[in-house]
């Protein structure tokens, strides 16, 4: 399936989720690793997973770890990507021996600070997921021009109806969507995700 854009289903706590992303085509699957969210799964169950999973580059969504734990899950899962929601600056994130994705609450930012934010990172990470925690987006000329500047993965609410304009006029490097739980084990509801692929899906 051709898409115009890349995807990342992020969350992912079982494998209906992750092999409904590796055919669909997702670019990315992500696991949380941060004890502190609703979302955390055990490495060694992320690990079942992934075990059984192709086709799809693997990232660890973290939280408030230390350098050492992150790289030693990182080596366990031998994982692609490392994605940080946490204070670690740039020197210490030199210390992880994978892609680094910066997750960056722009709610917590005016215009020119998040600015300085990303460029203090910019040398240090492969990318930026941009989200808010107050349902407000950054001014729409910056964000069109971060996306420009740098790899942004669009961590915003998206929905069928709107993924495509967001594709086509800010053009982030790619759209994380959300990962959920099954209604029982090998049981899922696909539509809400199929709905959007639909919509960024590529005229044969």
């Amino acid at each position: 399936m051709a898409l115009l854009t890349r995807l990342k289903l992020s969350g992912i706590n079982n494998l209906s989720d992750a092999r409904f992303a590796a055919a669909a085509g997702f670019e990315y699957i992500g696991f949380c690793f941060n004890p502190q969210s609703d979302h955390y799964l055990a490495p060694v169950k992320a690990k079942e997973i992934i075990d059984w999973t192709t086709g799809c580059a693997i990232s660890g969504e973290f939280g408030n770890q230390s350098v050492q734990e992150i790289a030693d899950i990182s080596s366990l899962l031998n994982l692609d990507a490392v994605e940080l929601n946490n204070a670690l600056l740039p020197d210490e994130l030199k210390q992880i021996d994978r892609a680094i994705i910066k997750h960056i609450d722009t709610s917590l930012f005016q215009n020119e600070s998040l600015l300085t934010e990303l460029n203090a990172y910019a040398a240090v990470a492969d990318g930026f997921l941009l989200y808010t925690t107050n349902n407000q987006l950054p001014d729409a000329v910056v964000l069109k021009q971060l996306c420009s500047d740098y790899k942004i993965i669009w961590g915003y609410d998206v929905n069928a109806s709107g993924i495509k304009h967001i594709v086509e006029h800010y053009r982030p490097y790619a759209i994380n969507l959300q990962g959920g739980d099954e209604e029982r084990p090998g049981v899922k509801d696909f539509d809400e995700l199929n709905d959007i692929l639909d919509a960024v899906q590529l005229p044969d």
